[in-house]
């Protein structure tokens, strides 16, 4: 994939104070495409996909749900808090809004931790996008792939 001027009208509207306060590239000075491309070869490589990943983080977010948004055990292993916003996020790719509000994620096993909201699933399952390095929501595929379980689809 290159460098498209989709592409780069999505990055410049990643970066800080655009649509949001901090961006959504952190300290990571890479074009679009290439943040895209390493993820998608880590992805790949492992034989998974980013709609695989993105229904993980759903189906964890989902469970975590609480009225009173409190911390929720979900499947005896994460500590899950999901934190509903009013309003809403335009996404830096031009298609759509989604609901704010974040999911954090804490790994009792390995204490790693997670956090995510709608917008994040939309663009890891649209356009294979974890966000740039240094971006507080920033997820490593491989370390979500690995946490969470997520298998191979013939392995499933």
């Amino acid at each position: 994939m290159k460098q498209t001027p989709d592409l780069d009208r999505a990055q410049q509207r990643m970066m800080p104070g655009e649509l949001t306060l901090h961006g959504f590239l952190g300290d990571d000075t890479r074009k679009l495409v290439d943040i895209i491309n390493e993820d998608g070869d880590a992805v790949l490589s492992r034989g998974v996909s980013h709609k695989q990943i993105a229904d993980r983080l759903a189906d964890i977010m989902e469970q975590g749900r609480d009225i009173m948004e409190r911390e929720v055990n979900v499947e005896g292993r994460f500590t899950v808090t999901v934190r509903d916003d009013r309003g809403v996020l335009p996404s830096p790719f031009g298609d759509g809004c989604f609901e704010k509000g974040d999911c954090h994620v804490v790994d009792s096993e390995t204490k790693s931790e997670f956090l995510f909201n709608g917008l994040t699933i939309h663009m890891i399952r649209t356009y294979g996008f974890y966000s740039g390095k240094g971006s507080q929501y920033r997820l490593e595929p491989a370390a979500l792939i690995e946490t969470f379980g997520i298998k191979p689809e013939a392995e499933e």
